[in-house]
């Protein structure tokens, strides 16, 4: 990249917001992981890095950028697994680390206006401050940014309850790949004029252009919270103790379920005991709301069900929050455990609950043809449907084999899933990893309406080039 593109963006946008590979300002491993995410597939390969400090900043070096056909890639908390946030052909690098203020807040409405470089988990925090409660919560909210998780239009635990982060964002500010800025309105709940453009960048993963602000709606926080903890026997046993809690009226926050495979990782990593005293192929997590009186009875009372009909083997409610956190980071700190220990391929899908037996039998038979003596950890998010499978590398295998072979197989794969009516990516996008798959979840018919959308947003295909639909 020429030197006058250094100068001419410190000109934009000021000496203490432009970094270079060469100014020796950030060590080599610091300036990279500014330019990659939670793969390993691809190595960044950038020489500029930015920290605007507000919107018109972001729309100045978007504007120079489009005039110049200079490439971006948006950098939030790079808390995903799909390459999303991968600049790996010299891209500039467009952090959102210091944007990350309250703007405003109305009491009346419920809403929190932010930068979108704020950590998820301070937006929790700025929430509480309030009396409120944002429900949008995941593994990775300690790290993550807002803007990401609403661009990958994150899902996380409780959307059995809440939903995705979509049903939460009343509006957005957007800097489009012209330079131009657009709001889409905050401020009100009904607004009938037309199409809600903002729904389009939420999940664009930046191919649309860079999230700079948004407008979320809180709600009120739990009264109190249970969790229970399960050990269960077999995988179908797991969708009968699902169906079984729909016979309560007991309002449900999460319903998460993991391996015993997943379990000894995080005893390893965390060095947490273990639940039980015997051992499970499986266990489950169930989080319920117990705010009017009764409905303690109402949880016990799905307890003894499930154990009359012998779904589980052995089950504890906590007692206290401090417990709570104890049974969550059993599952919580599994794709941590996972990543920071070995190598890991990842497939993040969704699947009709009906369907969900049927595929992990067809699942299996594909597994043991392809991957014998792998190490296969399976967990997920099973109130929506999100299943997490991953394939850990055998150590005797080097990485650039262990992903070819995971390559190979994936199409299959992707086959069984659209022949049981699932999603090839549920909540982590599709990013550099899975964009030549996308054909396995859309139409030929919409996959070229999104191309028509990107070039309407971004006509010169610079907002995070080789993403989605590459």
């Amino acid at each position: 990249m020429p030197v006058t593109t250094l100068q001419d963006l410190i000109a934009l946008i000021g000496t203490e917001k432009v970094f270079s590979r060469e100014d020796g300002k950030f060590d080599s491993n610091t300036f990279d992981s500014y330019g990659t995410d939670r793969t390993k597939v691809y190595p960044p390969n950038y020489q500029i890095l930015l920290f605007p400090e507000s919107t018109d900043d972001v729309a100045k070096i978007v504007k120079y950028a489009f005039e110049n056909n200079i490439s971006i890639v948006p950098s939030g908390g790079r808390t995903g697994y799909a390459g999303g946030a991968v600049a790996k052909n010299g891209e500039i690098v467009i952090s959102l680390n210091k944007m990350n203020k309250v703007i405003d807040f109305d009491p009346f409405l419920g809403a929190l206006h932010v930068q979108a470089g704020m950590i998820t988990k301070d937006l929790h925090a700025q929430a509480e401050e309030r009396g409120f409660y944002f429900p949008v919560d995941f593994a990775a909210t300690g790290s993550s940014h807002i803007g990401g998780n609403i661009a990958t239009n994150a899902g996380g635990v409780r959307v059995v309850r809440y939903g995705l982060i979509r049903e939460w964002i009343l509006g957005l500010t957007v800097v489009t790949g012209k330079g131009e800025i657009m709001r889409f309105n905050g401020e009100i709940l009904k607004n009938n004029t037309g199409y809600d453009l903002k729904h389009l960048f939420i999940g664009s993963e930046g191919t649309l252009g860079i999230i700079t602000e948004t407008v979320v709606k809180l709600t009120k926080p739990p009264k109190d919270i249970r969790v229970v903890f399960l050990a269960v026997p077999e995988y179908k046993s797991i969708l009968e103790i699902f169906k079984e809690t729909h016979n309560f009226s007991l309002p449900m926050l999460a319903f998460e379920f993991l391996t015993d495979y997943c379990l000894e990782k995080v005893k390893e990593h965390l060095g947490v005991a273990d639940p039980f005293q015997a051992p499970s192929k499986y266990y489950v997590l169930m989080e319920y709301e117990i705010n009017e009186e009764g409905d303690e009875e109402k949880l016990f009372a799905i307890l003894e069900s499930i154990t009359e009909k012998e779904l589980i083997t052995d089950g504890s409610i906590a007692q206290n929050s401090r417990q709570n956190q104890t049974f969550w980071k059993y599952r919580e700190g599994i794709s941590e455990s996972l990543s920071l220990a070995h190598t890991v391929h990842k497939n993040d899908i969704s699947l009709p609950l009906r369907n969900m037996e049927a595929f992990l039998t067809d699942m299996q038979s594909l597994l043991d043809a392809n991957y014998s003596g792998f190490e296969i950890a399976l967990f997920g998010h099973i109130g929506d449907g999100n299943l997490h499978l991953n394939i850990v590398k055998p150590k005797a295998l080097s990485d650039k084999d262990f992903f070819q072979r995971c390559k190979s197989v994936d199409p299959e794969m992707f086959a069984l899933i659209q022949k049981h009516k699932g999603s090839i990516s549920a909540e982590h996008g599709i990013g550099l990893l899975k964009k030549e798959y996308l054909g396995y979840s859309r139409s030929e018919a919409e996959i070229a309406t999104m191309k028509a959308i990107k070039q309407a947003f971004d006509p010169k295909n610079i907002m995070n080039p080789g993403k989605v639909l590459g």
